[in-house]
């Protein structure tokens, strides 16, 4: 299967400092509550539909983890129209590109293809979100196939499972704590009535997004929608609030021992409640974290790195939205094979005072300018158009606020910088170490 799983977890020292005033954005909703945004890009004669779901391994249920991720593989197995593994057939033959993946908060799936070919695009989306046909062999096989990226991807690299295991340390019984992919044995687990359940649940025109970038207009694009999902009604069954385990604010430690560690590295997690800043707070946290480490001419990599040579690496960023909170994250590899976790904490915390301390205007300003230049030029693909404006939908954003980013983006000052930081000091918060090392 013409498939990778993706499993993300949006950094927004990348994502969030990602994103300018560069498009004009149009949407529309149909009366099932498919939600439509439309960005028209003349430069090529291409086009490209992106269709998200608001589910993701957030939504598994427990001891059913790997669902979500499971059904994304079952969604190319075939509808009542469109048979067993030719929706691939049918993309490659007409010149197109297709892909999926699934992370904890959404599932994605995206058609690039030459703009005489969006409507069938088109089509074969809607097709699948109202008709796609489940049975056993087609289950089992596709969950063989599951079980097996889990063993070659995950089970057999230990870093991996040292950063799952820092994982369900920090996040305790939050969604988070659990792997996307699902465990061995959940997956081993899942049934074909599972899958019927959770495609019935969340596979609906009313939580899902599409969007469509590329060499089409506004108004023709809402008749092909309206053709082809207008009709689609909604499953009875309703999303379920998820109650989210709130966390302890307490400190720890977890070292890890394992064969076939050639690097040992260290990874520290701050956590951040929900709806505890607000998005211009986390735009000033990103730009502080790229000031910090976006490159090896950052702050940290030149004192660090460079001049003490104390790491070989380091890195900070964050991660974060507002309904369900996020982290903060540092990242080292120590030079010395020795060094002791808590050696490395007093030398990357010491380090961010110092640099804190001499975040200036003249700093900032180059940020800024250089994140405006880069996502110019990164908007000129219809490709990353579409991911842009749906990662930030998903994120919570109006098409306003997208569209007018770039006063967010130029807002932010030092002084905005140093109160977000602040703010993450200045309150009891829960913090996890983790130090992976060889046997």
């Amino acid at each position: 299967m013409k498939k990778v799983l993706w499993i993300v977890v949006f950094s927004l020292c990348f994502s969030l400092s990602a994103r300018a005033k560069v498009l004009n954005l149009k949407e529309f909703e149909l009366d099932n509550g498919l939600r439509v945004v439309v960005v028209s890009n003349h430069k090529a004669p291409v086009g490209l539909v992106k269709l998200y779901y608001k589910v993701g391994s957030f939504n598994d249920p427990i001891f059913k983890g790997g669902i979500a991720h499971l059904l994304e593989h079952m969604m190319f197995r075939g509808t009542k129209k469109v048979g067993d593994e030719k929706f691939n057939l049918i993309t490659e033959e007409n010149g197109a590109d297709n892909n999926a993946y699934t992370t904890f908060l959404h599932t994605g799936y995206y058609e690039f293809s030459d703009i005489s070919k969006l409507e069938l695009m088109l089509y074969l989306e809607a097709d699948r979100m109202e008709n796609l046909e489940i049975d056993e062999d087609k289950f089992v096989k596709e969950r063989d196939i599951v079980l097996e990226e889990r063993m070659q991807r995950f089970e057999t690299n230990p870093a991996t499972k040292f950063y799952e295991q820092l994982n369900k340390v920090f996040w305790q019984k939050h969604p988070y704590s659990r792997p996307v992919s699902g465990e061995i044995e959940e997956i081993k687990s899942l049934s074909m009535k599972d899958a019927i359940e959770f495609y019935e649940r969340y596979y609906r025109p009313d939580n899902a997004i599409l969007v469509i970038s590329g060499d089409i207009e506004f108004q023709q694009a809402k008749g092909v929608v309206k053709k082809y999902f207008g009709d689609i009604k909604n499953k009875k069954v309703k999303n379920e609030d998820m109650k989210i385990a709130k966390l302890s604010n307490d400190e720890s430690d977890l070292v890890m021992k394992v064969d076939g560690v050639n690097q040992p590295r260290f990874i520290g997690y701050w956590h951040l409640k929900e709806n505890e800043f607000s998005k211009k707070e986390i735009l000033a946290l990103s730009y502080f974290c790229e000031y910090l480490s976006k490159d090896d001419t950052a702050y940290l990599y030149d004192k660090l790195v460079y001049r003490d040579k104390k790491f070989l690496s380091v890195g900070v960023d964050v991660d974060y939205r507002e309904d369900v909170g996020g982290k903060v994250a540092f990242y080292v590899v120590p030079k010395d094979d020795n060094m002791k976790i808590d050696e490395i904490k007093e030398i990357i915390f010491e380090a961010i005072k110092e640099g804190f301390e001499k975040v200036s205007d003249e700093k900032l300003e180059e940020i800024k300018n250089e994140t405006l230049s880069n996502v110019a030029y990164m908007l000129e693909n219809p490709q990353n158009t579409a991911g842009y404006v749906g990662s930030m939908l998903l994120d919570g954003y109006g098409l306003d606020e997208i569209m007018n980013y770039d006063d967010m983006l130029k807002s932010v000052d030092v002084l905005d910088v140093k109160n977000a930081w602040n703010k993450v000091l200045s309150e009891d918060r829960r913090k996890v170490y983790g130090y992976l090392m060889a046997k």
